[in-house]
This record gives C-alpha cells, sequence and structure tokens, in this order.
C-alpha cells in the first residue's frame, strides 16, 4: 500500500518465497500450511523434506513521483485544435524542464481527437484534442512547484499524484533476504518439533505480485 508518508514494498519489493529444505533422518514432509502434515519421500537423494512459506516486506518513504498532466483544447476544425494544443503542450513541457525534470521522464501518456456537439446532440460544432503527459519527479520537494508553474503554463487538466520508489531494487534484496530468514525459521522450528534438523535448501520459488 503507498500514500504520501511510507510506501509499503509488500509483494512488489517483499518477497514471498516457497523453500524446499532437507532435513535429517526423523523428518516428516509438510506441505502447504506449518500446520498441515504430510508423508513424502524424495526419490531421488532419499531425505525427507519440509516444504515452508517465508514473507518479507520492506517499508520505505517514497522517494519519486509520479504527476498525470494535460492539456484540452476546443476549436472549430480539428486543424485549429490540434495547433492550440500543441503551443500549449509545448509550452508546458518546456517548462517542465526548466525546472530540471529530465526529458526521459516526461512522456505523452495519452492523446485523443473527438468532435463536440450541439446541445441537441445533431450537429458537429467542433473539435476537442487531449493530449495527456506523464511526469517524473525525482525531488519530491519539487511536486508543488512544479504543478503550479505547469498550470500557468497552460495545463488545464490534472488527473493525480502518484508516490513511489523511484529505484525499488534494493528494497526488492532486501525484502528477498527477510523472506529467506523468514521461510528458513520456520523450517527450523518445524523441524525441531518432529525431532530432525534442517539440511540445505532444495528448492526456492518466489512470487512477486
Amino acid at each position: 500500500m503507498e500514500n504520501r508518508n511510507s510506501t509499503l514494498i509488500g509483494t512488489l519489493a517483499g518477497a514471498l518465497l516457497i523453500a524446499v529444505l532437507a532435513l535429517g533422518a526423523l523428518g516428516m514432509a509438510l506441505i502447504g500450511r506449518p500446520a498441515t502434515a504430510q508423508a513424502q519421500s524424495d526419490g531421488v537423494t532419499g531425505m525427507r523434506q519440509v516444504t515452508v512459506v517465508g514473507s518479507g516486506e520492506v517499508k520505505l518513504a517514497p522517494d519519486a513521483a509520479n504527476v498525470q498532466i494535460g492539456v484540452e483544447t476546443t476549436a472549430p476544425t480539428t486543424q485549429e485544435a490540434l495547433a492550440q494544443n500543441s503551443t500549449q503542450a509545448g509550452a508546458i513541457i518546456e517548462q517542465i524542464k526548466n525546472l530540471g525534470v529530465a526529458e526521459k521522464d516526461i512522456q505523452t501518456s495519452g492523446f485523443t481527437i473527438y468532435p463536440t456537439y450541439s446541445d441537441d446532440g445533431r450537429q458537429v460544432t467542433g473539435y476537442t484534442v487531449s493530449n495527456q503527459v506523464s511526469v517524473t519527479i525525482r525531488d519530491l520537494a519539487q511536486a508543488g512547484s512544479l504543478l503550479d508553474q505547469v498550470v500557468q503554463a497552460g495545463a488545464n487538466r490534472v488527473y493525480g499524484v502518484s508516490f513511489m520508489l523511484a529505484d525499488p531494487a534494493a528494497a526488492l534484496a532486501q525484502a528477498r533476504d527477510a523472506a529467506v530468514a523468514n521461510a528458513r525459521a520456520r523450517a527450523e522450528q518445524l523441524a525441531k518439533g518432529s525431532g530432525a534438523s534442517v539440511g540445505q535448501v532444495l528448492v526456492i520459488s518466489e512470487n512477486i505480485g
């Protein structure tokens, strides 16, 4: 879950791992939930196994934001509407660049043209061009100023602001480490209760959702 104050890197950067570990001679196989026991034989190693699910999550404050802004222009002809929109959108993008946002962080995310009609819906009275731009802001302190200035530059649509991690890779690595440790601890607890010991990890599968 994500908000202005903290970003929960749960199943995105919170890994869920299913680890299969070898047990000592007295082990019993536990499949699925820890409370469910079921015998299982490993035809290759002759060892018994325990299957456990471990999860890990990391909470970090967001360090970037994505802003969706747009320009809508309406004119009697498509050419006029396009020309007006191009002028306004160009001014907005130039203003965003002047604020230090890199060109790679400015992307067109939507572009549509549609007719407008008279009140009775029978006659086309003009055309509307809608141009939507996605902007990644890597300095959160700049977000408010950027919104103010792009509105002054001609943006007449602000579709929303979302907060995120600019690079979630480090958080994902931390969450994986936590998930592995959690799975190992569960396996050791189950093995101890059955008079066995945990050996090497046989299989790990990861689910990031």
